[in-house]
């Protein structure tokens, strides 16, 4: 028996006595509470630092601000919380008990339900080379092209949720662009089958059928845009305004009509010139179609570049494009990432799967070299593939600098994270 099914009979005692909240009402929030729904476990609802910018409804549950747990007196039985957030599970740890709750009889952490979550890069292409991804400044190689077809990603799914009973959710994309599969739509139909709900990603430019995917109900969309207007096209290269603009209303009609509970979040890169009337004319536009508008500091993305600066070479000519361009200068990220490197890496928690069903060290790096630990996800357990993650070399170069506490560092700068910034 896992230790997540240790922790499920408890947690089904309690939801007898006590209500039970779940923090963090994003994708793992989402996940989780699909997976105790399943387990026949009531939920009295969701809280979360955003909630007045979030939909009051998750799930059919409601969304509360965090007062409604750690304000929660008698002769209201305490609320039992199970954080589920991957960047600030510490930070709500801490929070948690300082007002009281002690960990094991008042909450647990994320991490001990779910001790493994997935990724699985269901297309290896994309259509931008935006400045801060590795893909602006490579050709495609070996690996990085292609799609997984639908048999085998039902394959990789039934792997998955019989190595990880507790996996309620799923993100289809690292660097691939989802919407360019024809099959997407099956693939999210399959996954709700098996009661897996599917986080996607685009950049909305591409002429995608947009009405079966959304008819399929992946559970989350996240949008990534980065400036309006001309400004929208510096750093989303090869992005197109006009058609990135008319799909994004064109989603925000077709949710209306078809599946008015996914969550759709706006990722807004805050570039200096995507500051000011841009950043106000989308939080317009995102009030007035009902989406949730997300702005954090725009960063490198891979850290095989990020890495390769550390360590003296120097940045590919888009990355040192867009590094000129960052809110946050790329030093002061590091220097924020390194303060935290005595923390532990999320990212060792998530395995990522390629659209070949290899199997990357880290799903932050781009790069195959040394980043690989399975030709074939189906051919390896997951024992083995996270026995070799722990132990690789990539892993010490990456530490050293606290580079496994980089995008974490960022993600507690942006607005609304509720932590300060460093």
């Amino acid at each position: 028996m896992t230790d997540a099914a240790h922790i499920l009979e408890p947690v089904r005692r309690i939801a007898a006595e006590r209500p039970i909240w779940i923090w963090g009402a994003g994708n793992q929030g989402r996940g989780i509470g699909s997976v105790l729904r399943k387990q026949g476990i009531e939920l009295s609802g969701f809280v979360d630092q955003a909630a007045e910018r979030l939909a009051s409804q998750v799930m059919g549950l409601p969304v509360r601000l965090p007062a409604a747990v750690l304000d929660a007196a008698p002769p209201q039985p305490r609320p039992f919380v199970i954080i589920a957030s991957w960047f600030f599970e510490a930070e709500i740890a801490d929070r948690l008990q300082a007002a009281g709750f002690v960990e094991s009889e008042d909450f647990i952490g994320y991490a001990r339900l779910k001790p493994v979550d997935y990724s699985v890069d269901i297309v290896g292409v994309c259509n931008l080379k935006c400045l801060a991804c590795p893909r602006a400044s490579r050709a495609p190689g070996p690996g990085k092209q292609g799609l997984m077809p639908l048999a085998t990603f039902r394959a990789v799914l039934d792997k998955i949720l019989t190595e990880s009973p507790f996996v309620g959710n799923l993100q289809l994309y690292q660097w691939g662009e989802p919407v360019l599969h024809p099959q997407l739509p099956e693939i999210i139909e399959y996954a709700r089958e098996r009661g897996v709900l599917c986080a996607i990603s685009s950049n909305l430019n591409a002429d995608a059928d947009y009405a079966r995917i959304v008819a399929a109900r992946p559970e989350w969309l996240r949008i990534s845009a980065s400036g309006w207007g001309d400004d929208y096209e510096i750093a989303h290269t090869r992005g197109h305004w006009p058609r990135f603009i008319a799909h994004l209303r064109e989603v925000a009609r077709l949710r209306r009509a078809l599946h008015p509970s996914m969550k759709i979040e706006l990722y807004y890169h805050l570039y200096r010139h995507s500051l000011g009337e841009g950043l106000e004319r989308f939080r317009e536009l995102c009030e007035e179609l009902g989406l949730e508008l997300r702005p954090i500091p725009a960063y490198l993305i891979s850290l095989d570049d990020v890495l390769g600066y550390c360590e003296g070479r120097s940045l590919p000519e888009p990355a040192r494009q867009a590094a000129e361009r960052l809110v946050v200068s790329l030093d002061d990220g590091l220097a924020a990432a390194y303060q935290q490197r005595h923390l532990a890496c999320d990212v060792l928690r998530c395995v990522n799967i390629n659209w070949d069903t290899s199997v990357s060290q880290c799903m932050l790096y781009y790069d195959s070299a040394d980043n690989s630990v399975a030709p074939n996800y189906l051919d390896v357990s997951l024992e083995q593939i996270q026995a070799r993650r722990h132990r690789a070399e990539l892993c010490r170069r990456c530490s050293r600098f606290g580079l496994h506490r980089y995008c974490a560092s960022y993600a507690q700068m942006a607005p609304n994270s509720g932590v300060s910034a460093p």
